[in-house]
């Protein structure tokens, strides 16, 4: 078993919104690579970091570049 670890910076009083965005868009598209086995998403006592491990059968997925969709929009709760 192999890990990624992502950490982000989150605007503030935006867990919700953020919580949404990882089950609804970025989910789907992991369970679409191959070799992805499960995603454990932490978020800060104060709702403004946050990071997630990936869990993957081989090293070479997670060490890849991954595309995900931008969402740095006004709604976007990433910082």
């Amino acid at each position: 078993m192999f890990t990624r670890r992502v950490s982000m910076h989150l605007k503030p009083n935006s867990v919700a919104e953020f919580t949404r965005t990882i089950e609804k868009d970025i989910l789907p598209l992991l369970r679409k690579q191959k070799g992805f086995q499960d995603e454990i998403t932490f978020i800060g006592m104060t709702g403004t970091e946050a990071f997630g491990i990936s869990l993957w059968d081989t090293a070479e997925p997670r060490l890849k570049p991954m595309r995900l969709p931008t969402r740095r929009s006004t709604r976007s709760p990433l910082q």
